[in-house]
């Protein structure tokens, strides 16, 4: 691969760690002391149980893994391991819009392959150390390659000419 960025989370992906190593030595320890205890009918609470730990524990890990950017394509990696990488000529779309949760909204960047829209691509949230120098490296690739750029506004998917530049502060995406 040639001329690689890594962008980074900063801290966000370390504490996903901790949080999610806190959950599961919690959630360990409540199914040892209940498994202690067992009967035939509390088989259903270790079934749903540990697959909600387990993706609980996950989530907060998989959220912020680095951004990998080359000429050949983007990617995501977790402590330095690549988790997903998908070629320029794969990505079909790119969709900016805002992620909401409670009272607080970030901007995203969802470069997409085909129509899926839960696992079929890479999000970038504008959260991201250096996230000016990302836009511009991901929007050098999408015009070099005529990719579509739509946005949202209001509750209208829109056709723009190109990435729109990272909001930031209390304000962004509003």
């Amino acid at each position: 691969m040639a001329d690689i960025a890594t962008f980074k989370y900063g801290k966000l992906s370390w504490l996903g760690l901790v949080l999610s190593a806190a959950v599961v030595t919690m959630a360990a320890y409540a199914f040892i002391s209940a498994s202690r205890a067992f009967s035939s009918g509390d088989l259903i609470y270790f079934v749903v149980g540990i697959p909600c730990v387990a993706a609980f524990a996950m989530s907060g890990l998989l959220a912020y893994r680095d951004v990998v950017v080359s000429s050949e394509g983007i990617g995501r990696s977790l402590f330095g391991i690549r988790t997903r990488f998908i070629l320029w000529h794969q990505v079909t779309e790119v969709r900016c819009g805002v992620l909401s949760a409670g009272d607080r909204t970030v901007g995203s960047y969802h470069l997409r392959v085909g129509n899926r829209a839960l696992l079929g691509g890479v999000r970038v949230m504008t959260m991201i150390d250096d996230i000016d120098a990302l836009v511009a490296r991901i929007d050098a690739e999408v015009m070099r390659r005529a990719i579509p750029v739509t946005a949202w506004d209001l509750n209208t998917l829109i056709t723009v000419n190109r990435l729109p530049p990272p909001k930031k502060g209390a304000a962004a995406w509003n």
